[in-house]
């Protein structure tokens, strides 16, 4: 398998019930995330689709469950091509809303419980949602039509008899994805049935656990993945992830960076992943001291993936033992082709930094109403996100950060990685953000954010006089001692707030 990783649950697994199964098509062209379900159901019934402490629920379970919700939202009114919003934060039911409406070839957009109401109403708007199906607690009164989601309706749909679900477009919309937002509004991402099965064949298989919410769009993405592939989502409990994974048998732990750094300062008390665990870590650059710590902390085995929301995975690499570690995101897919291009748009010299992009399958050909953005990143059939990157001479990606994130000091440009690298190497220092701050004579001040190891004390004076040891004129002007490094909705380091943070403390 491509991702190295094995499933728990072994292929060809059938019902004992002889008369039981859903007919499903084998027929590629009218391959959907919907057909998927039909023909994991169909071959391997008794198969576990989602597992958690308390109960497994299987592939026949799952699909009856689909097949009744997409029934009572038909009743409902929901139409064929159709936007229609999910507030829901039960994993298991807000699966089966999206793959119910899947089927019935309408596109589910995610309002997260999470996110403020005006969020929400903004993010209904601009997709054009006519109705939400929101559980009583979400607290959605205003809007969208609301379709009172009731979880005892779940239960009652899996003792249904088998029958077939409807047949969607291939080429129809799934779902729509957001990018960060992190400089300016969210770009959406519209995703179709074919597009979403492509990507899901870059993916890692197995029985996976992702520590965020289904709510946040990478997990959503994880949990259809595994629909395609039939393999096992791992709910997560209220017990330490170690414990889960050793009574659930996980194969891998998907997080992001700062949850991998929770692991890190839990393991003490939390103990190791077992042996055949996993942790995969995605969302911003992983250091090599970082990734040191968690193969010494936390799991035998560490993968870090690039990928973007537009087109899935990219490149992955999974390292064992300390002395393995690199920098790298490992070599892209077969399948994806990326190039790394220079100011000009034509390939810089091989070892040579420039912006990277990528052609994938499955990938996104433009953003949901947004001509400009089309015109910035999808170019002649490329995907162009604005992150630097280099080959290594073995074809490995090395990512250098966002080219929006490069500061000009003067005329001396610097990455925030630069500082990173060079301050994350302090044995005081827990986790460390670079960022600019704008100036009338300077053009860009480089400044970074740090969070010291636990009773660890150190001044800015150090820091600074650490970083110039390293970087000369390259370092940063500024050090600031942080409680924690604030994040986005996605998991990522907010530059813009630590920005506003620095000034704020500055006047």
């Amino acid at each position: 398998m491509k991702s190295g990783f094995a499933p728990r649950t072994a292929p060809g697994e059938q019902d004992s019930a002889a008369g039981e199964r859903v007919q499903v098509a084998t027929d590629p062209r009218s391959d959907t995330v919907v057909s998927r379900l039909e023909r994991h159901a169909g071959e391997r019934p008794d198969a576990p689709a989602i597992v958690s402490l308390e109960r497994s629920i299987d592939f026949r379970e799952l699909h009856a469950r689909v097949v009744g919700c997409a029934d009572w939202l038909r009743s409902c009114g929901v139409e064929r091509g159709e936007r229609v919003g999910v507030t829901i934060d039960d994993e298991p039911a807000h699966l089966v809303v999206a793959l119910a409406l899947a089927a019935l070839g309408a596109a589910h957009v995610t309002l997260a419980t999470h996110d403020p109401p005006g969020v929400r109403a903004r993010l209904a708007q601009r997709v054009g949602t006519k109705r939400v199906v929101a559980s009583p607690e979400s607290g959605v009164s205003t809007g969208p039509e609301r379709l009172d989601w009731d979880p005892e309706r779940l239960p009652h749909w899996g003792r249904s008899g088998p029958r077939a679900l409807p047949s969607p477009d291939p080429d129809g919309l799934l779902t729509i994805f957001s990018t960060s937002g992190t400089t300016g509004e969210a770009k959406l991402i519209p995703v179709t049935q074919r597009r979403l099965v492509r990507q899901s064949e870059r993916a890692v298989v197995g029985r996976v656990l992702s520590l965020s919410s289904i709510e946040h769009h990478w997990v959503e993405r994880q949990f259809l993945y595994a629909i395609c592939a039939g393999t096992s989502i791992v709910l997560r409990g209220d017990i330490p992830t170690a414990r889960s994974c050793a009574a659930l048998g996980v194969d891998l732990v998907a997080c992001m960076n700062a949850q991998a750094q929770e692991l890190i300062d839990r393991a003490r008390t939390d103990g190791r992943f077992p042996p055949p665990t996993a942790l995969l870590v995605s969302g911003s650059r992983g250091s090599a001291p970082f990734r040191r710590q968690l193969i010494e902390q936390v799991a035998d085995r560490v993968g870090t993936t690039y990928s973007m929301q537009e087109c899935g995975s990219i490149a992955r690499v999974i390292e064992r033992g300390v002395e393995n570690v690199t920098e790298t995101a490992g070599r892209p897919h077969p399948g994806v082709a990326v190039e790394i291009v220079g100011t000009d748009g034509r390939p810089v010299p091989a070892g040579g930094e420039g912006e990277i992009r990528v052609r994938a399958p499955g990938m996104a050909t433009g953003y949901l109403d947004d001509p400009s953005a089309d015109a910035r990143h999808f170019r002649d059939g490329w995907l162009c996100a604005g992150d630097l990157a280099s080959f290594t001479p073995d074809g490995a990606l090395v990512i250098h950060g966002r080219a929006d994130d490069v500061m000009s000091l003067h005329s001396i440009k610097i990455a925030p990685q630069e500082i990173e690298r060079a301050l994350e190497s302090h044995p005081a220092i827990r986790a460390v953000a670079a960022f600019a701050l704008p100036s009338d004579r300077h053009g860009e001040i480089p400044c970074a954010a740090v969070e010291l190891v636990a009773g660890a004390t150190c001044d800015e004076h150090e820091l600074r006089r650490y970083a110039h040891q390293a970087m000369g004129l390259r370092a940063p002007r500024r050090v600031m001692v942080v409680g924690a490094l604030p994040v986005t909705r996605q998991g990522k380091v907010d530059r813009r707030r630590l920005a506003e943070l620095a000034l704020g403390s500055a006047q």
